[in-house]
């Protein structure tokens, strides 16, 4: 479990890290939204979920193979 711990923490860290800049990054797919700030955060994450959820993921997924890609090239 402890080797499957880090590739964890690095995927959710990552994927968190994509969806955020995702929903704030990129400047088209920023709503246009005048409300308070827990409404304007709440609108953000649902707009385009599906495709933010796959990039994330993309991301996530990818991080989340490094300590496994170099635990498998060192150990030769």
């Amino acid at each position: 479990m402890k080797k499957a711990g880090l590739s964890i923490a690095l995927f959710l860290t990552a994927f968190a890290a994509a969806y955020w800049h995702c929903c704030y990054g990129i400047p088209g797919w920023r709503i246009k939204l005048e409300a308070d700030p827990m409404t304007y955060f709440i609108k953000s994450i649902k707009y385009m979920a599906l495709v933010k959820s796959l990039i994330a993921l993309a991301v996530g997924l990818a991080a989340g193979a490094i300590p496994v890609i170099i635990r498998k090239i060192f150990r030769r």
